[in-house]
């Protein structure tokens, strides 16, 4: 049995050498590392390039631009029986993928997915040490908290490349598939220690119109998996995940009483009037470990 990572890094100097020590540091497990560079223009690929001399792992560049298309082909390249994702800023726990494999080793009939946990890495107290999502018995859906098999990878990849991130066409997949196609397992594991700091491709520390840009264009992700996945779907599915996109419409048309009145779920209705403007938005970043769960 053998799991391969998957590593898309863009100038992250600072941060890459640990990130990638913790997870050739993994015990018990058989796996094989594969980095792709998304064309960084520091001195990222010349550190990967020396520990490549100390260590075995794969790595390329990616010929494109943008972690989707650096993750897809990453992904591409990937022999093992599963697959998990990571960040070249984040640090992998000491004997998390061994935990992970193994919460959903019994599951190889069918398309599963291990959700786990983040916890945060910051130099901000507040933030430091929390776990997310924060309720016990429940995994976040995050691109690096995802340990796929093999079947459950082939329905969710390859993820578009006009998208500007993974994480959103990866949720939605494995939530709007789940109901007829594959099992999802939550976990408690902590799979990896979030760097919170300015180098994230988007977080509450941001102003609200560089989130809200950002926000956005990751949700693009939600009409173009209804339209170019629509058969796949249950009608159940469908039905909320048309929900989902009115009601993002509503809030770019600053339609505020059409997002209270809509039919989405709570949680659905509290993510969209948060980042309605600025003073909900500020509103959220002050207690957003208490909405962490969202």
């Amino acid at each position: 049995m053998l799991l391969s990572v998957v590593v898309a890094v863009k100038n992250e100097q600072i941060h890459v050498e640990e990130a990638l020590l913790s997870i050739l540091g993994q015990k018990g497990v058989n796996f094989e590392l594969i980095v792709v560079d998304d064309g960084s223009n520091d001195n990222t690929f010349e550190i990967l390039q020396s520990l490549q001399k100390q260590y075995d792992f794969y790595l390329t560049k990616n010929p494109k631009a943008g972690k989707p298309s650096a993750f897809n082909l990453g992904i591409s390249l990937a022999k093992g029986d599963y697959v998990c994702m990571f960040a070249g800023d984040d640090v992998m726990p000491e004997g998390s993928l061994e935990k992970r494999i193994d919460s959903i080793s019994h599951c190889n009939d069918e398309p599963t997915v291990g959700l786990s946990k983040l916890q945060i890495l910051s130099e901000n107290k507040k933030l430091n040490g929390a776990v997310i999502p924060n309720k016990p018995g429940v995994g976040g859906f995050t691109g690096s908290s995802y340990m796929m098999n093999r079947k459950a990878v082939e329905l969710i990849f390859p993820i578009p490349e006009s998208l500007p991130n993974e994480d959103t066409w990866m949720e939605v997949a494995i939530r709007y598939l789940s109901d007829q196609k594959w099992n999802l397992v939550h976990t408690d594991i902590i799979s990896n220690n979030w760097r919170v700091h300015s180098g994230n491709s988007i977080s509450h520390q941001m102003d609200f119109d560089t989130y809200n840009e950002k926000f956005s264009s990751r949700y693009k992700a939600h009409e173009l998996f209804y339209d170019s996945r629509f058969d796949e779907m249950s009608v159940s599915a469908r039905t909320e995940l048309k929900k989902r996109v009115e009601c993002e419409s509503f809030r770019l048309n600053k339609q505020f009483f059409r997002i209270l009145f809509s039919q989405v779920t709570l949680v659905e209705k509290l993510r969209a009037v948060s980042n309605y403007n600025n003073f909900f938005y500020t509103l959220r970043s002050r207690f957003f470990l208490l909405f962490s769960g969202w």
